[in-house]
């Protein structure tokens, strides 16, 4: 009865880890419409490598000084559509920037500092254009988790590589290199 037990109750983990992953899977392609204020019509579509994201101006242009400018720019017609053309990282990288200047939590993590670092250039997503800003966040990141882990550094070098060379210019790489060099000195260093 004991074995027949174990195997239900392993049958009914495998179950709900499925299931799980499934409900993860969904989450993470779920539409921007389930994110962003349904109770407020948007006033601004962006697209972004035939991806279109109907959002609000008000939280892009406080966060990102390029859409403000555009808007900016356009104001006496009231500009409804921009296009992004060669957003590094693509519409994914967007989805996550969006939600960001929508102040909208995400995990930062190796596999997504690279393209954010990249975006939020792009965008300008900086301090001059609001505190603590996802340019300053990424930066913070990189620096104080990535160039720490020779595993994460080398996966921020491989993200890079589709990045090139705007992750050259913004010395992505450079700081990933330095780190895995000062890794490597140390750890011949310590054998001696």
């Amino acid at each position: 009865m004991d074995k027949h037990h174990n195997h239900l109750l392993l049958q009914h983990h495998q179950h709900l880890h499925h299931h799980q992953k499934l409900s993860l899977a969904k989450s993470s392609r779920q539409s921007c419409s389930e994110w962003i204020f349904r109770d407020v019509p948007s006033d601004i579509t962006i697209e972004v490598n035939g991806g279109n994201f109907a959002l609000h101006k008000f939280p892009l242009v406080s966060r990102s000084g390029r859409i403000r400018r555009i808007v900016a720019e356009h104001r006496d017609s009231d500009i409804s559509k921009v296009e992004l053309l060669n957003l590094p990282g693509g519409a994914e990288t967007f989805e996550l920037a969006a939600k960001f200047c929508y102040g909208i939590n995400f995990e930062i993590t190796s596999s997504n500092v690279a393209q954010l670092l990249c975006v939020s250039d792009y965008l300008e997503m900086t301090e001059e254009y609001s505190k603590d800003n996802l340019s300053s966040r990424t930066e913070e990141y990189l620096d104080s988790i990535v160039c720490k882990s020779l595993e994460m550094c080398v996966q921020v070098l491989k993200q890079s590589e589709n990045l090139l060379p705007l992750a050259d210019e913004l010395s992505i790489v450079t700081r990933c290199i330095d780190a895995i060099a000062s890794a490597v000195w140390i750890c011949a260093k310590d054998m001696n």
